[in-house]
């Protein structure tokens, strides 16, 4: 089981929870709708979570996900606090991947939504946010505090300011970190051989993804690549599991598919993996789209349909290679990597840069100056 706060918080982390180890100076309030909002957040708070005098306390609105986030937030080891509690207490600034439900929560917020392979910015349901976002603004009191909007390239913020001046003005750049974190396994990983290849499956949420279009991709990659090999690892969207249970996906999945394949839960750290893997199958995900901005040799299971020219789907459709199903998939992969940049580009303006610009702008948002060295 993970932490519990069993006390309503202040600023300073003074409501009665008896001598304090570390002197708490500011608090923030991760709020996550989803395991992979939770995923998005929890990739930002490595930015601010290491210094002295922060506290990170994780909560969750009411939602169908919510034992799946409790148990993910378990596994990690975060803090946690009631909702009911959360929207009592105080804090110093929240932070969140969804404007849903934050309406009511009196401080300083940073908002760090998605962007779409389209180029849509959107909330943990997949869909289009702006319209909630231009509405927490409305109805904000004045004395809430401040509203950033994070957004991993300056394309994004340029199309907002330009669609959504009133949301757009709030906007900011601060890289992507779920990217980035990509990035640091990658430099950890280079150098290291080992006897076996590693393949990866990721396969995103919804009826054009890799398992909702053709999961018997699985069974076959099981079935014809040889196991003294080659080692798979398939990651699906951490919400698929909420939507279905596990027994259900690996029932779908083929009894094959469930004795040769090793399938990620939520909580594990799944960019190590990629960063290890010899090769990606995957499908117009973002976890694609990163493994492509990697160099990772990609193959898609499908064909990605609905391209917009200068998107990200477009740069991940051109950059991957499509696998033929009237072909011996064996035969098909290469093991080369292939220079990303163009697909990296649509990532995130700033490789390598969210810890220090998410770091920046928390800061900034709390009022709060570092003792450490950076």
């Amino acid at each position: 089981m993970g932490y519990s706060a069993l006390e309503d918080f202040a600023p300073r982390w003074s409501a009665g929870y008896g001598a304090q180890t570390c002197e708490i100076r500011r608090v923030v309030l991760a709020v996550v709708h989803s395991v992979a909002a939770a995923e998005r957040v929890s990739a930002a708070v490595r930015a601010i979570e290491s210094e002295p005098g922060i506290q990170v306390v994780f909560t969750q609105p009411p939602g169908p996900a919510e034992e799946l986030v409790r148990n993910y937030l378990a596994m990690i080891g975060a803090l946690t606090t009631p909702w009911e509690r959360a929207i009592r207490g105080r804090s110093d600034l929240v932070i969140t991947a969804d404007p849903a439900e934050t309406g009511s929560l009196n401080c300083a917020l940073l908002v760090l939504p998605a962007v779409s392979g389209d180029g849509e910015i959107v909330g943990r349901n997949g869909r289009c946010c702006v319209a909630a976002l231009a509405r927490l603004l409305r109805q904000r009191p004045d004395r809430a505090g401040p509203v950033l909007v994070g957004l991993p390239h300056l394309q994004a913020m340029t199309r907002l300011r330009v669609t959504a001046p009133q949301v757009g003005r709030h906007a900011v750049v601060i890289g992507d970190p779920e990217y980035d974190k990509l990035l640091e396994a990658c430099h950890e990983q280079a150098g290291i051989h080992r006897d076996q290849r590693l393949g990866l499956v990721l396969s995103a949420l919804g009826p054009d993804s890799l398992f909702g279009r053709t999961p018997a991709v699985l069974r076959r990659l099981a079935l014809e690549l040889p196991s003294h090999r080659v080692r798979l690892v398939c990651r699906l969207d951490p919400d698929m599991w909420a939507r279905h249970g596990r027994r259900q996906l690996l029932a779908w999945a083929g009894r094959v598919a469930r004795e040769r394949v090793e399938f990620l839960r939520p909580e594990h750290d799944w960019q190590a993996v990629a960063a290890a893997a010899d090769f990606v199958v995957g499908d117009h995900g973002h976890d694609t789209a990163c493994a492509a901005a990697a160099q990772k040799p990609v193959y898609l299971a499908n064909p990605i349909r609905k391209a917009e020219v200068g998107s990200l789907r477009e740069a991940v459709a051109r950059y991957g290679t499509v696998l033929d199903p009237t072909v011996p998939l064996a035969s098909q992969f290469r093991w080369a990597p292939r220079p990303g940049t163009q697909v990296a580009r649509r990532v995130t303006s700033a490789p390598g840069e969210s810890f220090s610009l998410i770091r920046r702008q928390c800061f900034r948002l709390m009022q709060f100056t570092s003792p450490t060295v950076n």
